[in-house]
């Protein structure tokens, strides 16, 4: 029999699913933002460069020489989906451990963020070394500045239950 009802499981999951999402692109974005301050303020690049950087897994060297439109795209999109994996992995935790607080959506997204500096330790430097010859991501972002940002990505994870609260109340 097909019907048109959702069941309210189906609902709330669905719900729960799309704020965890939405809260994994803004802190990704955020954690984006933060980094662009870091490279403008304390390292004398230009506030686009970090994205760059990210690009250059792609485009290499070219990727940092003068604005890279290309590049810089590439790094958002890699930097976001990268984001939006973690988050999928903090959905699968929050769901697990039925995480509805703020200080608890932050607990759990800074042991995410903390886990996912496997991507700066294991998988950047082999796609690097392996696309590239040289590991760019580490010459050019300081290790203490990519652990800042990982973890202000984590903190950000506080928004969910505001988010979640805001799809649930959207009938």
């Amino acid at each position: 029999m097909i019907t048109t009802h959702d069941s309210t499981w189906t609902i709330s999951s669905r719900k729960n699913i799309v704020a965890v999402l939405v809260t994994s692109q803004i802190a990704g974005l955020i954690m984006a933002v933060v980094v662009m301050l870091v490279f403008t303020l304390f390292l004398g690049k230009g506030p686009l460069y970090p994205v760059q950087v990210i690009g250059s897994t792609i485009f290499g060297e070219s990727a940092l020489h003068g604005f890279n439109l290309a590049a810089f795209i590439a790094g958002l999109l890699l930097h976001q989906s990268v984001a939006l994996v973690w988050g999928g992995v903090f959905a699968l935790a929050a769901n697990t451990l039925k995480v509805t607080t703020v200080q608890a959506s932050i607990g759990l997204g800074l042991i995410v963020a903390i886990f996912s500096m496997i991507d700066s330790y294991v998988f950047v430097p082999a796609v690097m070394n392996a696309l590239h010859g040289v590991d760019i991501w580490h010459r050019e972002v300081p290790m203490f500045w990519n652990w800042a940002a990982h973890m202000v990505f984590g903190l950000s994870f506080g928004l969910y239950p505001k988010l979640k609260a805001m799809l649930t109340s959207v009938n």
